[in-house]
C-alpha cells in the first residue's frame, strides 16, 4: 500500500505504478520453485534472515528514492523485483517450518495460530500504512516497512532449523524434478491445486477486476469498501474456528468449506445488495481460512519433510499464476457477454472446479 502511494507521489502515473507492482509479482512467481529447492537445501534460519535483509534493503532504497524525488522508476521496479525474489525464497518455508517446530498433534492448531497472526497483522499493517502515509508521507511509510523487515531478520537469526537430512547429494535440477514428481504423483494434491488455479482465476476476474466496476453502478463505493472488509474479517474468524475443529476427514471438510468462495462472484452478479454481500464475503472468508489450515496440515502429514518446501512451492505457483490470468481475461470476457453474466459464469465455473475435487477418493480419505 505504501509503495503504491510512493510511486504515485513520485510519478503521478498509473502505468508506471503498474510496472513497479508487476515487477514484484512476476519475479515472485518466476522464482517460487527456486525458493522451494533452496528451502530444502540450505539452513532455514539463514534463508529467512537473508530474505528479510534483502527485502528491508530494497524497501529502504525505494524510500530514499521517493524522499529525494528522483525520477528513477526503473530502479524502483528493480528494487520491487528484489523484494519479490526475497519473498519467493521465504514463502515455501511457511508450510515446511511448522512440522519442524511442532509435534504432530499440534500441527493444526499451530497452522491456525500462524494464519490468525498473519491475517491480524495484515489488517493492522494496512491501517498503520494509511496513517503513516497521511501524516508523514509515503516515503516514511516505505522506510518503516524496510525497518520492520530488518527487525524480522534479527528475529529469524535465532531460528535453529536446518534443512532436512538427505540420503545423497543432488543437483539443483534433480531437486526440482524430484519436487515435481512428488507433486504430480499425489492425485489429491495436484487435483486440488488445479481446481484452485481455475477457481482463483475466476475470482480474480469476477471479484478483483469486475467487482469494483459492478459495485460502482449498483451498491456504490463506500458499500463496496464495507463488503471487502468482510472477507479479511472472515479469515480471522475462520482461523479461530480451525483451532477447535478436528474432523476425521480433514481434506473433505476443507473442500466443503470452500463452497462459499465461488459464491462471491455469483452473489455480485445475482444479488448486488450490501447486506447480502457482507454476509457472503464473511462466510466465504471463514470457509477459505478453515480450508487453508486443514490443507496445510494435510500436506504436512502426507508429504515427507525433505520434500515439503518444494511441493509447497508448486502449490503456491498454481495459486499465484491464476490471479494475473484472471485479471487479463476480465475485460475481453465482459466485452463479449457483459459484466454481470461474466460474474455468474465465473462463479459457476469456479464452484464446479472445487466441487469436482470431491470425486477424488484420496480427498475423501480419513487423515
Amino acid at each position: 500500500m505504501a509503495l503504491a502511494f510512493a510511486v504515485l507521489d513520485l510519478t503521478g502515473s498509473i502505468a508506471q505504478l503498474g510496472v513497479v507492482v508487476a515487477a514484484r509479482s512476476i519475479t515472485n512467481v518466476a522464482l517460487l520453485l527456486v525458493g522451494g529447492v533452496l528451502a530444502d537445501r540450505l539452513p532455514r534460519g539463514l534463508l529467512l534472515s537473508g530474505s528479510s535483509v534483502l527485502s528491508g534493503a530494497a524497501q529502504l532504497g525505494a524510500a530514499a528514492i521517493v524522499a529525494a524525488r528522483l525520477d528513477l522508476v526503473w530502479l524502483l521496479a528493480l528494487l520491487a523485483a528484489l523484494n519479490g525474489a526475497a519473498s519467493a525464497v521465504s514463502q515455501p518455508l511457511a508450510t515446511a517450518l511448522v512440522p519442524q517446530t511442532l509435534p504432530a498433534p499440534l500441527l493444526q492448531p499451530g497452522n491456525a495460530l500462524a494464519r490468525i497472526s498473519g491475517n491480524l497483522t495484515s489488517l493492522l499493517g494496512t491501517a498503520v500504512a494509511g496513517l503513516v502515509v497521511a501524516f508523514a508521507g509515503s516515503a516514511a511509510a516505505v522506510a518503516v516497512d524496510g525497518v520492520t523487515f530488518l527487525l524480522a531478520a534479527a528475529a529469524w537469526a535465532g531460528l535453529r532449523a536446518p534443512a532436512p537430512d538427505r540420503e545423497q547429494a543432488s543437483s539443483f535440477v534433480q531437486d526440482l524434478a524430484e519436487g515435481w514428481t512428488a507433486f504430480r504423483t499425489r492425485r489429491w494434491l495436484w487435483t486440488v491445486v488445479a481446481a484452485f488455479t481455475l477457481s482463483n482465476c475466476c475470482y480474480a476476474c469476477a471479484v478483483l477486476v469486475l467487482g469494483p466496476v459492478h459495485a460502482d453502478s449498483t451498491i456504490g463505493r463506500p458499500a463496496w469498501g464495507l463488503v471487502q472488509a468482510a472477507l479479511p474479517a472472515g479469515l480471522v474468524l475462520g482461523g479461530l474456528v480451525a483451532l477447535r475443529l478436528h474432523p476425521r476427514r480433514p481434506l473433505l471438510v476443507g473442500m466443503l468449506c470452500t463452497v462459499p468462495f465461488p459464491l462471491l462472484a455469483l452473489a455480485l452478479g445475482v444479488a448486488p445488495v450490501t447486506a447480502v454481500l457482507v454476509v457472503v464475503f464473511l462466510v466465504a472468508g471463514i470457509g477459505a481460512e478453515v480450508f487453508e489450515v486443514l490443507w496445510q496440515t494435510t500436506m504436512q502429514q502426507r508429504v515427507p519433510a525433505e520434500l515439503l518446501a518444494r511441493v509447497s512451492s508448486y502449490d503456491l505457483l498454481g495459486s499465484f499464476v491464476a490471479i494475473p490470468l484472471g485479471q487479463l481475461l476480465a475485460a475481453p470476457l465482459a466485452g463479449a457477454i457483459g459484466v454481470r453474466p461474466s460474474m455468474i459464469v465465473a462463479g459457476a465455473v469456479g464452484g464446479a472446479a472445487l466441487l469436482a475435487c470431491l470425486l477424488v477418493r484420496e480427498v475423501r480419505a480419513p487423515a
